[in-house]
C-alpha cells in the first residue's frame, strides 16, 4: 500500500495529512496547535507540552503506519 502526503499552511499552522493512495482515505490527519498571544506563562507552557505530546502521536502513528505496512508485506528490502 502506498500513501500520498499532502502538507499545507492553515493560517500560520502546518498541517499534515496522510492518505491511503489506492481508496484516497485519510489515515493521518495532524495540525500543529494555534497559538493565543493574550495567554498566561501557564496557559503557554501548557500549551507546549501539549505540542511536544502532538508531535509525538504523529510519529507514533506513522510508526504504525509502517508496520501496519510491513506485516502485510507491502515494504520490501530497501524502503
Amino acid at each position: 500500500m502506498s500513501y500520498r502526503i499532502n502538507t499545507g499552511l492553515r493560517g500560520a499552522n502546518p498541517t499534515l495529512q496522510i492518505c491511503d493512495a489506492s481508496s484516497g482515505s485519510v489515515r493521518l490527519a495532524w495540525e500543529y496547535p494555534r497559538q493565543d498571544p493574550q495567554l498566561s506563562m501557564e496557559d503557554r507552557e501548557l500549551l507546549a507540552m501539549r505540542r511536544e505530546e502532538a508531535i509525538h502521536e504523529l510519529f507514533r502513528r506513522l510508526f504504525l503506519l509502517t508496520t501496519e505496512q510491513y506485516l502485510k508485506g507491502e515494504l520490501g528490502e530497501g524502503h
